[in-house]
């Protein structure tokens, strides 16, 4: 449960440290499409695998069910991958987000270009 922990936490301080505000209006319609993303951080960083091995074994046998307070209509397997459609449009802001992050953090000077 700690892995899963340190993600949940750290998801939402990159939602308040501004990459996920204001959220999309894509993804705040029906679906809790923000844990639905914190989940599929967690798993490709604690325990990477496919989305399918997500929806059948992984969630269930984590936290993240009791950690953001969800059932398991969040890792059905059509919202996994709808989740990473939507995610895609926002690519190119994520990306530079992250290399100003990794600057920040850690002094990183890099030059990267970014195909799509």
């Amino acid at each position: 449960m700690g892995c899963v922990l340190v993600v949940v936490r750290a998801v939402a301080a990159a939602r308040s440290g501004q990459l996920l505000a204001p959220t999309p209006a894509a993804f705040t319609r029906g679906t809790r499409w923000l844990q639905v993303l914190q989940t599929l951080v967690a798993y490709r960083l604690i325990d990477p695998g496919s989305e399918w091995r997500l929806h059948r074994h992984w969630f269930d046998a984590s936290a993240m069910a009791d950690l953001l307070n969800a059932d398991f209509a969040l890792a059905e397997k059509n919202t996994l991958y709808r989740c990473l459609d939507k995610l895609v449009e926002h690519k190119d802001e994520l990306f530079k987000f992250l290399v100003q992050r990794w600057g920040e953090l850690f002094g990183a000077k890099f030059d990267v270009c970014c195909t799509t």
